[in-house]
């Protein structure tokens, strides 16, 4: 935390801020260099509009003090937006240890370029798909995914190594979509590489969504959705055709399609489990206008087992009322989603990771040393190791991020 000295003639460079009203008392703070955003009172946002005119912190006190007939602690607040770190300038001075964060490259593209991705055109042609791929499903259930879909070759190291190429590549089709999505509205956004669950994940970092209207929202939210409903159609429409003999292709095309489907399938199952704070969650968030649904859920699930801790029980008495409105019911949402990742783990995860190992311990127990079929062995067990750690790096990597983080 960056310690400065905040006196009554005192000017603060906060005009590159943004401020937008959230709610009747609540407005959104917003350093879109630095990416950090968060929530003030009305009181607050009047407070940065005087500064920003050029008022000293006594100025803006009385100022204040004129328009409420109240002593409002200017000074106080000042302080509370260096330590955020919005503040790059103090009468003129550089402030110690403020650093922009580069912009996203992605957010450059013209708006005008990726709105037409975006249009109602463009979400009925996501809907659509989403909906088209229901109905192959159902109509020949043949083709919904099973975790022997991943494995399209007999050659079990092949099929690892295609589907981590590919599952990458569609990752990052995933998030740049949010990151267009964001752009056709002027938002800007980073890439960071995440974990949810045992899962590590890219996310698009779109926080400067908070400094729009909350039906604008929707959009970038949606979005990696919307272009994963588009690849998983393509390769099932392929799919259905083939079974149908409408088409004739190779046998290995038709199966490594197969694995995208189960990939995709996966991956839009995995954005419904809320509770893991994923673009759906998002998209919750807005919809209710809450804004720690996960957290305040979870401390209400923790006290019915353990007593909570002062700072949980602080946390809890000062939560929002909406907040804690929607999350006895989104109990019930956390409670199922783990459960789904329990089932997926058995039906899925485990199948799959049962079939890496048998198949490495039998090949390196009967290949001689040095062959190529026991260095294949050698190459899958370190890639099932780096499947299993990575998570745990992400974890411990983020862990020491926060650990480091300084909130207002």
């Amino acid at each position: 935390m960056t310690t400065v000295t905040i006196g009554p003639q005192s000017r603060l460079s906060v005009g590159h801020l943004v401020v937008r009203q959230e709610d009747e008392d609540e407005y959104i703070v917003g350093d879109a260099a630095a990416g950090i955003f968060f929530s003030v009172p009305e009181i607050g946002a009047r407070i940065i509009e005087l500064l920003a005119a050029g008022s000293s912190v006594a100025e803006a006190a009385a100022e204040l003090e004129r328009r409420t007939g109240d002593d409002v602690d200017v000074a106080g607040f000042a302080e509370d937006l260096v330590a955020a770190g919005v503040v790059p300038e103090l009468d003129g001075a550089a402030v110690p240890g403020h650093r922009a964060v580069a912009s996203s490259r992605t957010s450059r593209i013209p708006a005008r370029w990726a709105r037409p991705l975006f249009g109602r055109i463009a979400w009925a042609v996501y809907a659509l798909c989403f909906a088209a791929s229901l109905a192959i499903f159902f109509a020949e259930p043949e083709l919904v995914p099973t975790y022997e879909d991943v494995f399209f070759s007999t050659d079990v190291l092949l099929s690892l190594i295609m589907a981590n190429v590919v599952m990458i590549g569609l990752a990052f089709v995933h998030e740049i979509w949010h990151a267009l999505a964001g752009a056709a509205l002027g938002v800007e956004s980073r890439f960071h590489v995440r974990r949810r669950a045992y899962f590590p994940v890219f996310e698009t970092d779109l926080t400067a969504l908070w400094t729009v209207p909350p039906e604008q929202r929707y959009g970038p939210f949606l979005a990696g959705l919307g272009i994963d409903a588009v690849v998983m159609f393509g390769a099932l429409a392929v799919r259905f055709a083939w079974m149908q003999s409408w088409i004739s292709l190779p046998g290995d095309f038709v199966r490594v399609l197969g694995m995208v489907v189960v990939g995709q399938a996966v991956k839009m199952a995995f954005q419904a489990l809320a509770f893991l704070r994923t673009d759906l969650y998002m998209v919750l968030l807005t919809a209710t206008g809450t804004r720690n649904l996960h957290g305040i859920a979870l401390l209400l699930l923790k006290k019915r087992v353990r007593r909570l801790t002062d700072r949980e029980t602080a946390t809890l008495s000062a939560a929002h009322p909406r907040d804690l409105a929607w999350a006895r019911w989104y109990r019930v949402l956390y409670l199922a989603g783990f459960t789904w990742l329990i089932w997926f783990s058995y039906y899925y995860l485990w199948p799959s990771l049962r079939v890496i190992v048998g198949w490495s311990w039998n090949v390196l127990i009967a290949a001689p040393i040095g062959s190529t079929g026991w260095w294949e062995a050698i190459v899958i067990a370190v890639l099932a190791a780096v499947d299993l750690a990575f998570p745990v790096w992400v974890t411990v990597r983020d862990r020491r991020a926060r650990r480091k983080e300084s909130p207002i």
